[in-house]
């Protein structure tokens, strides 16, 4: 029979991956109070969370949630954390990418983002993606693109207006 603690924290878990069903699994051993402050500074200015798991508890309460397709159990072996994502996870991939280069001792390990299940190569490939801003970004530039193109013609037609009469007026003023 499953303790209560251990029933409170997987409820916990449940809770939060209904929230946020999006997220990256790390294994942070060796990584030293100071540098899991950082990391989770890094993470909060990027929208995400970072919370150390009990694996077999956090494997439950995936199953419960049903947040994960195809979610193998190896990928939660040795001590895990879980950084979840809110709706930028290309953004949280880039904060651990970029952190696990600086730090060799974080090792991105899987990733969830819209209930598909992404090993460690899936994880660089979700980290290389555009973020929610960006994509927007380029968005509004493609969108501006043809209204900057037609006030550029209008704006030339008028000047070229102007000009035809303005020389008219001159050739008829002589």
């Amino acid at each position: 029979m499953p303790s209560q603690v251990k029933t409170n924290l997987k409820e916990e878990y449940a809770q939060i991956l209904k929230k946020t069903p999006n997220f990256v699994v790390t294994q942070y051993q060796g990584l030293d109070v100071a540098q899991m402050g950082q990391l989770r500074k890094k993470l909060r200015d990027a929208g995400g969370s970072y919370k150390v798991v009990k694996n077999n508890v956090f494997g439950l309460a995936l199953k419960e949630a049903n947040a994960a397709k195809d979610f193998p159990d190896s990928a939660l072996v040795g001590p895990n954390a879980i950084a979840f994502a809110g709706e930028d996870v290309p953004a949280v991939a880039k904060v651990l990418r970029d952190f696990s280069k600086e730090n060799d001792k974080l090792k991105l390990t899987a990733a969830v983002m819209e209930a598909q299940y992404y090993d460690a190569k899936g994880v660089i490939t979700i980290a290389d993606l555009p973020s929610r801003e960006q994509v927007l970004a380029q968005l509004a530039a493609m969108l501006n693109s043809p209204a900057t193109k037609i006030a550029g013609t209008l704006s030339n037609i008028m000047a070229s207006l102007a000009r035809g009469i303005k020389s008219v007026a001159e050739k008829n003023g002589k």
